[in-house]
């Protein structure tokens, strides 16, 4: 039986009963570049790219159960400063969950967004990097998998 691997995440989808208001508090609060999607018949929500991954923001009407993980996500973000987006946040009136703190692989500090997700900064350490570089030289990048994929024979 062929069996397929799962290597990459393609996208993260938070869904809000309040999705505007999030979809603005993850743009103009935390710095996320999202911008107004709709696709076909799909109810607005908001969108973008961050490095390889789809990130957006739904409505909860968009999904059978309508209340598909409202309130129950924690992001990862990856930042290059963590001191400096900490300053940011508080002088824009958000309360840290923690301090940034150093766990020896990466520094972190943590917020919540208006629908109480966790959201947490990490500023990663040099072997973060080098690892994702090694994937890249050595053609595990969702890219380079997607172009072997369609050269089979």
């Amino acid at each position: 039986m062929d069996r397929e691997t799962i290597e990459f995440l393609s996208a993260v989808l938070v869904v809000s009963t309040d999705p505007k208001r999030l979809a603005d508090f993850y743009r103009d609060v935390v710095g996320i570049p999202l911008e107004d999607e709709r696709h076909g018949g799909s109810l607005p929500h908001w969108g973008c790219t961050l490095g390889d991954i789809h990130f957006a923001i739904h409505p909860v009407e968009t999904f059978p159960d309508r209340r598909s993980g409202v309130g129950s996500v924690k992001l990862a973000f990856t930042v290059f400063d963590i001191d400096a987006l900490a300053r940011r946040l508080e002088a824009s009136g958000v309360s840290l969950v923690y301090a940034p703190r150093d766990t020896g692989f990466f520094r972190s500090t943590a917020i919540q967004d208006p629908d109480g997700n966790l959201i947490e900064f990490t500023e990663l350490c040099d072997d973060w990097f080098e690892q994702l570089e090694a994937r890249a030289a050595a053609g595990n990048t969702a890219a380079a998998r997607w172009r072997r994929h369609n050269a089979r024979p």
